[in-house]
């Protein structure tokens, strides 16, 4: 009985997720600087955008059905840009260094 419930849980989570959201840095009007606002996506937004144009960078949560080209230069009017969307906590904040990653990993 308990197995069943157990199963059944894990079919419902598996089937319409576990409602959690991702966690973005959101600098949406450009910083020259690095962005340290932090920004809990709503449901839908399950992406994290880093779009760089000269010295702005730009950062949002969005969706990453919407994470292309075409969308991005019609929302942003940008000339040209460089963009990149992730879909892990703040994964569009500064690139970090080999060690940094290292030791991300090994706590």
């Amino acid at each position: 009985m308990r197995s069943s419930v157990v199963f059944r849980l894990a079919v419902s989570f598996a089937m319409f997720g576990f409602g959690l959201s991702i966690q973005c840095y959101s600098c949406p009007d450009g910083s020259s600087n690095s962005c340290a606002a932090k920004l809990e996506c709503d449901q839908e937004q399950d992406s994290c955008l880093k779009l760089t144009s000269g010295e702005n960078t730009y950062t949002s949560c969005m969706r990453y059905a919407d994470c292309d080209f075409m969308t991005l230069a019609v929302r942003y009017s940008l000339a040209a840009f460089e963009f990149n969307c992730c879909q892990s906590k703040l994964c569009n904040g500064k690139e970090k260094s080999g060690f940094q990653k290292f030791k991300d990993f090994f706590g």
